[in-house]
Parts: structure tokens; sequence; C-alpha cells
């Protein structure tokens, strides 16, 4: 019950990062979201502690601390708007999201019974997160939100190829960590360009 409660979690904090309006609380709740993806790990991967205690180590550094520091350090770093809105309005993106929803019953529909450690709600908890995730990409103008929306896209993929395949070799899953280096890259690469404080000084 209570995994089914973080999955919920973890999609009403894809949901937040979606609509929400100040870039400090959208990175407070993707940091929120990156602590939560513990205990998917913990669920997927009973009886290999080894395994998952190195995978949570990842997962606290790079999704939980790393990638919200960045966000936020090129943010102050490009004096960007605090304020941003969504492309076509809160209404029709509440909209979107009823259809997602349907959409992510209609995917789990006719499987009552599932051999992965997750309850279908959950599972359509965790369609939705990858849903919301795309969603981004469609209503969100700033850029800082739009890489805010690829990581819980990532997110959403990171859980639920865990929670369909109980777990990969860890290999792999060191792939699902590509969102935070990507960051890391795109923000040094923008504080580091001559371009970037051309503009600084002039402003």
């Amino acid at each position: 019950m209570i995994y089914d409660f973080v999955y919920l979690l973890l999609l009403l904090s894809g949901i937040v990062v979606l609509v929400e309006n100040r870039l400090s609380r959208i990175i407070l709740f993707l940091s929120l979201q990156g602590f939560l993806l513990i205990f998917p790990v913990i669920q997927t991967h009973e009886g290999d502690w080894q395994h998952a205690i190195s995978l949570i180590m990842l997962v606290v550094l790079f999704k939980g601390l790393l990638t919200p520091w960045i966000l936020n350090w090129t943010a102050n770093k490009s004096k960007m708007n605090e304020s941003t809105t969504p492309r076509f309005g809160y209404l029709a993106t509440l909209l979107f999201m009823v259809l997602g929803l349907v959409l992510a019953v209609k995917i789990t529909d006719g499987v009552p019974l599932l051999s992965i450690p997750v309850h279908k709600i959950a599972l359509i908890y965790v369609i939705l997160l990858v849903y919301v995730g795309i969603l981004c990409f469609v209503v969100r103008r700033n850029w800082l939100a739009l890489i805010a929306g690829f990581c819980v896209f990532e997110n959403g993929i990171f859980v639920l190829t865990m929670v369909l395949d109980k777990g990969l070799p860890f290999g792999l899953e060191f792939g699902s960590f590509l969102d935070a280096i990507l960051v890391i890259v795109s923000g040094g690469i923008l504080q580091l360009s001559p371009h970037m404080h051309v503009k600084e000084r002039k402003l």
C-alpha cells in the first residue's frame, strides 16, 4: 500500500512540474521526485541489497541532488525570469491530462493480474508520469521548464523499466541517469560560453 502511495506522489510531483509557474518550486519538486525514486528501487530489488544500495546512491546523487542543483545554478547565473506559464493555459493543460488518464487506463485495461511487484493503479500512475513528461514539451515555453519536463519523462521511463523487468542489469540502469549528465553538460556550456557572458554584460 505504501508503494502505491509513493507512485501517486511521483505523479503529483510531475504534475506540479508541469503546471507550476515558479522556477524555484519546479526545481524543488523535481528534487523531491528524485528522492521518491528510492522507493521503487527498494520494491523492485528485494533480495539484492548490494545492487539496490548502489542504485539508491546514484538516484540520490544524480536525480535528488546534482540535477536540481545544476538547474538552479544555471537559472541564477542566467538571470532567468522566475515566473513561467503553460503555452496554452491551465484549462487546456488539464484537458491534455484527462486525455492522458484515459490513455493510461486503456493501456492497462484487460490486465487483471500483473506478474510485476506493482498494482494496476500504480502502473497507471507510472504511465501517466511518462505522459506528463511528454506533455511538458507541448505546453512549456521556458527552456529550464522544458529540461525539467525531460527529467520527469526520464524518471517515468526509469520506474517503468524497473517495474516491468523487475530490475535491469546495473550497466543498463546507469543509462537512465543520462538526463543528469545532459543537464550538467548543458549548464556548463551555457555558463562557459563567451556569447552568454556578452549577453550578461549588456544587461
